[in-house]
């Protein structure tokens, strides 16, 4: 076999040719359209990447929102819980105090009604006494009470001292004196209680006898500024005061307990 070397170095200009219009005219164009595209792949990878922890960065976001709206539900229920139940409380408050105000009110109505009840006995007795009383003393003799009542009342001027006695005759000679009877005094009895009234009194004594059915029995001896009472009115008023301290000390303690 035959080599020229004319052929071979023709066929290795033509293959430098070759390669030289290759790459002038169709490699670089190739290499730019892969840089394009390598330029464009990245753009895209990076824009996809750009828009991942855009997306990551919102999911972020929506979870710390969803966190804190939770967070903040969270505190508007326990507020509306706390709110509810300080309501609950003013209203419990509120109807316990009306409660013990209506109670209280109750109360006090019934003792005042109560008051008023045992007063109006207490009058109804006290009339029923006097009345019983009367009748009852209406057919005595007079000395079987008014007498006994008479000597009490000197009896009481006597014990006196010389002060309240001297005070008595306040200065006056005779000394007026009215005897308020419940019936007509004797004379006997009349004269007897002036004797003795001027002998306490160490003075003369004027003596006026008044009879008054309201006493019932005994008498009234009126000075000029005192008034010595021993009749069967003043026991039942002084009955009837001891009921009334005694029923008011009752309810005294009661309203107390």
């Amino acid at each position: 076999m035959h080599i020229d070397g004319w052929t071979i170095l023709l066929q290795a200009v033509n293959f430098l040719i070759l390669v030289w219009l290759l790459r002038r005219f169709l490699y670089r164009p190739v290499l730019a359209v892969i840089a394009e595209r390598q330029a464009a792949t990245e753009r895209v990878r990076t824009e996809g990447e750009g828009a991942r922890q855009a997306a990551e960065a919102a999911r972020r976001d929506l979870e710390a929102q969803r966190i804190t709206l939770s967070a903040e539900r969270d505190r508007l229920i326990a507020a509306a819980r706390a709110e509810a139940e300080a309501e609950r409380t003013a209203l419990l408050e509120k109807a316990r105090a009306e409660a013990d105000r209506a109670l209280k009110e109750a109360r006090d109505r019934l003792a005042e009604e109560r008051a008023q009840a045992l007063a109006a006995l207490r009058r109804q007795a006290a009339e029923l006494g006097t009345a019983l009383a009367a009748h009852l003393l209406r057919d005595v003799p007079t000395d079987a009470l008014t007498r006994p009542l008479l000597g009490e009342a000197c009896a009481a001027v006597e014990a006196l001292s010389s002060a309240q006695r001297h005070a008595l005759a306040n200065g006056e000679e005779p000394v007026p004196v009215c005897v308020v009877a419940a019936d007509i005094l004797p004379a006997e009895d009349a004269t007897r209680a002036s004797d003795r009234l001027a002998a306490a009194l160490g003075r003369p004594v004027a003596l006026d006898v008044v009879e008054d059915t309201s006493l019932i029995a005994g008498v009234e001896l009126h000075f000029a500024h005192s008034v010595v009472r021993r009749s069967w009115k003043q026991a039942l008023a002084e009955a009837k005061e001891e009921m009334t301290r005694h029923d008011s000390a009752r309810l005294d303690v009661d309203a107390v307990a």
